[in-house]
């Protein structure tokens, strides 16, 4: 009877397997939603791996709002595609998902193995909604990752959530929110009152940022903490409406998540000259049975966001961990993290055009590691060529959570010493300054307009768990990178080689033949050396080159074009490609 329910429901579906490298447009909101069934996974695999039963437990309980998020819930299949763990439907369990054809003839069982991925892949399909009334179904997009013999999955239904207009947030803003949210959380359950009193004084900066601030509701609604109206303490939010009739403890109670929500509403705006409401959008998320809050001001005058080629996202992304890395030493050793960022062959600090300087309380440079005669020179003495003085700006961008500023400077990595347009990351960690900064489309000319998104994470991925498993053990890390059932560094045309300092292959994911040849003695049909193309790129923060090379996914060893991911650790270097 059982199987015959299943397939009668999948009569009505219409479930649809993606094309290769399309992406379904999402909305700001619907990429949220992502992210929480990321992370959704991820936490159900963790329980699961501890305590299989325990966790299949709270999967399929429905109050769980670990593993139940609005339209977002768990659903675990074994290594044969039977369903082991349902999150909404827990008759399904004992279903095998090669039982559910759809009216269009799509197999589910195979569109998941199809699909198996130690690192995750995303699906799209068409499901019952169980965050609606109805029982029609909609477009799914679903993360499946697998784990041991496991297959773990979430899906989201995109266009099915509320309506917060994101336009007028800049990226740098939501992500302030975020994590000024996240730094709440993390104080308040360590120590409570403490908390309390430092996201209600005004002048603790990680709890206030011009119109950003943090405020505290308990499992009641109830307001125990606000960072700028203190007088709304003890106020419940049953009672207050914004203009536009919005019950705040109706839009809280439906918004309760784990994972973080976000809501929108009109109220004061804390930096303008008037007491009128603005538009609000916040994010909200629970934590200890308190909801933390923070919200920003679409409507006001935000930060400029840059529009940036993908080599200009990937360099920010080096700035960000090469910053995050300084503050750690010199916070640890201050004369030999100086010592490091003031050697130019330290590629810690030193990638390309990417150099890490140090400004005091005073907005002195202490550190500098392109131009150490800067050292002991105030910001506040120097001015770009657009007129903007450097210590106003690098002042007022101070911020325990790094913001991004844009001045302009000379290009260290150039032969010319005119000025170019700098993005700086600056970063406030106790009394200093932490700054690091690339040049937009400093000369990057590969295309990425046909660059698959998922194929670059899954590479670089699977570049960073080869280098935990080298690090840990490197003969064993090799014999499994050359090991091609091994999924861990293998999936469809990618997989992983390395070389060692002298660019000498050291193992090979699908030619072990090369093992012992050097780099510098090959060349790709186009006349690219690769030892030479490895040298200039090697980096501890990776980089993505470009040469020809046979895919091993193909019937024929007609070279075509690779993108690979290449980063070095503990004199070698690692690497994964894929084929555009």
């Amino acid at each position: 009877m059982l199987k015959m329910a299943v397939l009668a429901m999948a009569s009505i579906l219409a479930i649809t397997v993606s094309t290769a490298g399309a992406e379904t447009t999402l909305s700001d909101y619907d990429k949220t939603r992502q992210d929480v069934a990321k992370q959704m996974v991820d936490k159900a695999i963790a329980a699961f791996a501890l305590d299989p039963d325990g966790a299949l437990a709270q999967i399929q309980d429905i109050n769980n709002r670990l593993y139940h998020d609005g339209e977002l819930y768990v659903v675990i299949m074994d290594e044969s595609s039977t369903i082991v763990g349902h999150g909404v439907t827990p008759d399904l369990v004992g279903v095998n998902n090669y039982e559910i054809i759809d009216s269009q003839g799509t197999n589910l069982g195979e569109l998941l193995d199809a699909n198996r991925s130690p690192y995750g892949k995303w699906i799209e399909y068409w499901w019952p909604n169980p965050a609606t009334e109805t029982q029609e179904s909609e477009l799914k997009l679903t993360w499946v990752k697998t784990h041991g013999k496991y297959q773990f999955g979430v899906g989201t239904y995109p266009g099915s959530g509320p309506t917060v207009d994101f336009a007028g947030i800049d990226g740098q803003t939501i992500r302030l929110v975020q994590e000024m949210a996240d730094t709440a959380i993390e104080a308040f359950a360590a120590d409570a009152d403490s908390a309390m009193d430092a996201i209600q004084n005004p002048e603790y900066g990680p709890y206030h940022d011009g119109e950003l601030y943090v405020f505290v509701v308990d499992g009641n609604r109830t307001m125990v903490a606000h960072g700028v109206t203190p007088d709304l303490v003890g106020t419940n939010l049953h009672t207050l409406y914004d203009v536009q009739g919005t019950n705040l403890g109706e839009l809280f109670e439906a918004n309760t998540s784990p994972y973080g929500r976000w809501v929108e509403y009109w109220w004061p705006n804390p930096a303008a000259e008037t007491d009128e409401p603005e538009r609000k959008v916040v994010w909200l998320k629970v934590s200890s049975g308190y909801g933390f809050g923070v919200g920003t001001y679409p409507d006001a005058e935000q930060n400029t966001e840059w529009s940036i080629s993908m080599n200009d996202k990937e360099r920010r992304g080096v700035a960000w961990q090469m910053v995050q890395n300084a503050a750690e030493a010199f916070h640890a050793d201050p004369e030999t993290a100086m010592a490091a960022i003031e050697d130019t062959e330290n590629r810690l600090y030193h990638d390309g055009e990417l150099y890490v300087s140090i400004i005091n309380d005073q907005g002195v440079i202490v550190s500098h590691g392109a131009t150490p005669s800067l050292i002991g020179t105030s910001l506040y003495t120097l001015n770009d060529t657009h007129g903007n003085n450097l210590g106003d700006l690098f002042d007022v961008s101070r911020s325990p959570y790094g913001k991004w500023i844009e001045y302009w400077w000379t290009n260290p990595a150039t032969e010319t010493q005119d000025p170019e347009r700098k993005i700086t990351l600056v970063l406030e960690k106790g009394e200093y300054v932490f700054a690091a900064g690339t040049y937009p489309e400093m000369g990057d000319t590969r295309d990425a307009s046909d660059l698959d998104s998922e194929k670059q994470r899954i590479a670089k991925a699977m570049v960073e768990r080869a280098i935990e498993a080298f690090t840990a053990d490197a003969e064993s890390a090799m014999s499994a990178v050359a090991d091609t059932a091994n999924p861990l560094y293998h999936d469809g045309e990618l997989y992983v080689f390395v070389v060692d300092g002298n660019r000498t292959m050291v193992a090979h994911g699908v030619t072990p033949d090369l093992v012992g040849t050097n780099l510098h003695t090959l060349y790709d049909v186009q006349g690219t050396n690769l030892g030479e193309l490895f040298e200039a790129n090697t980096s501890p923060y990776g980089r993505w080159v470009e040469y020809w090379w046979p895919n091993p996914a193909t019937e024929t060893d007609e070279p075509e074009r690779k993108v690979t991911w290449i980063k070095s650790s503990s004199g070698h270097t690692l690497a994964v490609g894929f084929y555009p």
